[in-house]
């Protein structure tokens, strides 16, 4: 199972879903993601980052419904980012299958918060230089922030450490 770390913030607008505990848990290729609400051009919005790769997406303008539905929400917009990325569909459908059940927890890793603070002020200032959410393309959005060094992961790029993990290519270094 793998488990969305959701931050107190999206817990409480999530209404307090049942919490399950990491340690007892056994994560799969990509292991689990960390969920964040933001506000960016006074919308409401989540970031989905993977603890392994920093690999994230943001769905933007988010309403009550697709929270209620946050799973699902999570499915659909990682294999549309996927798709964009350029990954085959027997990767996309091994990630799926990986995906089948979701489960809650509590956030626990400090390095992947502090990278989601950066990919939040990143997320912001490309959106608001675009001149808002109806000016951009967030599958674009997404890819630009997946091609920015992290320090987290030894100054690579998310989509680089997402391919290495899931085609076992060599990491691309620059």
């Amino acid at each position: 199972m793998t488990l969305l770390h959701c931050t107190q913030k999206l817990l409480n607008e999530l209404r307090n879903p049942l919490l399950l505990d990491p340690d007892t848990l056994n994560p799969e290729t990509l292991g689990d993601w960390y969920a964040n609400v933001l506000h960016i051009d006074r919308k409401k919005c989540i970031l989905f980052t993977n603890e392994k790769t920093l690999y994230s997406f943001l769905i933007p303008k988010v309403k009550k419904v697709k929270l209620h539905n946050i799973e699902e929400e999570f499915l659909i917009n990682l294999n549309l980012n996927l798709q964009a990325e350029g990954f085959g569909l027997e990767s996309i459908n091994k990630v799926m299958q990986e995906h089948t059940q979701l489960g809650f927890a509590k956030t626990s890793n400090k390095s992947v918060l502090g990278s989601m603070n950066e990919f939040a002020f990143e997320y912001d200032f490309l959106i608001r230089k675009e001149g808002g959410f109806d000016n951009v393309k967030i599958l674009q959005i997404n890819q630009q922030v997946n091609r920015t060094p992290m320090s987290a992961i030894k100054y690579q790029y998310p989509i680089e450490t997402l391919k290495t993990l899931l085609l076992g290519t060599e990491p691309v270094i620059y």
